[in-house]
């Protein structure tokens, strides 16, 4: 998740067993961070319909006298307004340490919001609290991959590709989850339905021990047939483990090295493209970026404006071939 510089947000809240409990939040940007601490009170949960529909998770409240307000006086862009951020207009959530529970259908129809970023500890999540947010790709994690959170409940809740990061002192772990989906079939004269599950999603789900990733269990998937039939979704797994190899083992790793080689042009593409020009030298390192596909990786470079790594493809291939000139001498 990107560094943001929040924009002054007004919280409506109650106080639930001397919590604070979020109700709705309008502001000048669709990029909302609570706080920690409102007056005194930890935030804990996010209430019914927070940020679906307008005003329905206050409308619920049996007693309107029980709505509060915080104001964050941040930094705004000039002639920005005041919004209520709901729906469409939420794009990032930063959410405070300790967040218990995610009320029923708090993000419904939130179709914009990309990124949750969220620490430590185990989330009750509400009916529906995700439904139809089909762009939300990925997670941040304060924490280590080995701190319990609340990622179980989300890979329940959503199906689609998600990329999970957990990020903490210095330490830093990447995973994709593939997407996957279910469906019913009737079978009429039987009178029966046959359950299917489609997608690697389904079982990369499955990796994970009381709630926390299971890495080895990860990493072995990656060889069975089911995930590297999805060409592009393999390509990111092996990606992301070879740039973050937290815990990753040396015959894991030989694996998706191999994968890489096989699908050597698209890695080389894949990085140009992230403009991730220290990756390259990864690759060639890990004889990814062979000597041959250097000429390919120095067009796709050139043709897509990334001078950061025509730069450096230049001096690998420079290094190339002074030890071809060695070779020949000797």
């Amino acid at each position: 998740m990107k560094e943001e510089i929040p924009g002054s947000l007004a919280i409506k809240y109650r106080i639930k067993d001397g919590q604070a409990v979020i109700l709705s939040c309008t502001g000048t940007s669709g990029y909302v961070r609570l706080p920690d601490v409102i007056e005194g009170l930890p935030v804990k949960e996010i209430g019914n319909y927070s940020f679906s529909e307008p005003e329905e998770g206050i409308n619920s409240l049996e007693v309107p006298a029980e709505i509060k307000e915080y104001i964050h006086q941040g930094v705004d862009t000039p002639f920005s307004r005041m919004e209520l951020i709901s729906g469409k207009k939420l794009k990032e959530v930063f959410l405070p340490d300790g967040i218990s529970r995610i009320g029923e259908y708090a993000f419904y129809n939130c179709t914009e919001l990309e990124s949750i970023c969220l620490g430590e500890g185990v989330i009750d999540f509400g009916n529906g609290a995700f439904m139809n947010c089909d762009n939300l790709k990925s997670l941040y994690f304060r924490t280590n991959p080995e701190d319990i959170t609340g990622l179980s409940g989300f890979l329940r809740e959503i199906q689609g590709e998600l990329t999970v990061i957990f990020e903490k002192d210095e330490k830093k772990a990447e995973f994709i989850f593939p997407e996957y989906y279910e469906e019913s079939i009737e079978n009429t004269p039987a009178r029966v339905f046959h359950y299917l599950i489609h997608g690697a999603g389904y079982r990369y789900r499955q990796c994970l021990k009381m709630g926390v990733p299971d890495i080895p269990a990860y990493d072995a998937l990656f060889s069975t047939p089911e995930i590297q039939t999805e060409d592009d979704t393999a390509l990111n797994i092996a990606l992301c483990r070879l740039k973050h190899p937290y815990e990753l083992s040396e015959a894991c790793k030989a694996h998706y090295i191999h994968y890489l080689k096989l699908h050597g042009r698209e890695t080389i593409t894949k990085y140009i493209l992230a403009n991730d020009a220290p990756g390259l030298t990864t690759l060639q390192k890990e004889g990814i970026l062979a000597p041959a596909l250097m000429d390919f990786a120095l067009k796709e470079s050139i043709r897509n404006k990334k001078p950061e790594c025509t730069g450096v493809l230049l001096s690998l291939q420079e290094v190339n071939i002074k030890k071809e000139d060695n070779k020949f001498q000797l």
